[in-house]
């Protein structure tokens, strides 16, 4: 024997007379409009669609379902899927819209010289790469401190003045502190560049 079917006439019942409230409807709605709404972005789009665009499909529907009158329904599951599948065309249709304005931008002359990769820019991200390496390998030549307060108000999102108070230190002693750090990082990073240029 099959799994028992879904008791719709139950649930429209229940909604009518105010038991099914939000959270149910959607819980025993989900599943059906989310395959429904599949169908109508990719009847659209002919691709295997973003969960992101089903899920948006799915929620306008639902936002719009809870809106009508629910003595005016025959059929709440057939209501649910034709909606969820005609905000999933509309998905579709915006999807669409995107990838068009997608491969407009990729043909115009400017982007494709803007995307242009130069040995200039593949020399500068080399530098850099270096130059973080380098940093790293600094920093843990640094003090516990030195590299605490580094890593959380230069590297992190850590005001100064938090981190001065977390260690029990004056504002002022906290700059001087960083001030130390950053010197002792940038002397540690130019020996570094200094010993490449030498070999």
């Amino acid at each position: 024997m099959g799994a028992a079917e879904t008791d719709w006439e139950g649930l429209l019942e229940d909604w009518r007379i105010g038991r099914a409230g939000t959270a149910g409807l959607y819980a025993a709605l989900r599943s059906p409009m989310y395959r429904a709404a599949r169908q109508g972005v990719a009847s659209i789009t002919s691709r295997a669609p973003d969960s992101a665009d089903v899920e948006e499909a799915v929620f306008k529907a639902f936002t719009e379902l809870e809106k009508k009158d629910p003595n005016q329904v025959t059929s709440i599951i057939g209501l649910a899927r034709r909606m969820a599948f005609r905000r999933g065309q509309d998905q579709g249709r915006a999807v669409v819209r995107r990838r068009e304005q997608l491969e407009e931008a990729f043909a115009d002359p400017a982007f494709i010289e803007a995307a242009k990769v130069t040995e200039k820019d593949v020399a500068l991200e080399a530098e850099r790469e270096r130059t973080f390496e380098r940093a790293v390998a600094c920093l843990e030549m640094l003090t516990g401190d030195q590299q605490d307060v580094i890593r959380a108000t230069v590297m992190g999102r850590e005001s100064l003045s938090d981190w001065a108070f977390r260690k029990g230190k004056t504002h002022q002693a906290a700059s001087g502190q960083r001030d130390r750090a950053l010197k002792a990082l940038r002397r540690c990073i130019e020996q570094y560049d200094a010993d490449e240029e030498r070999r």
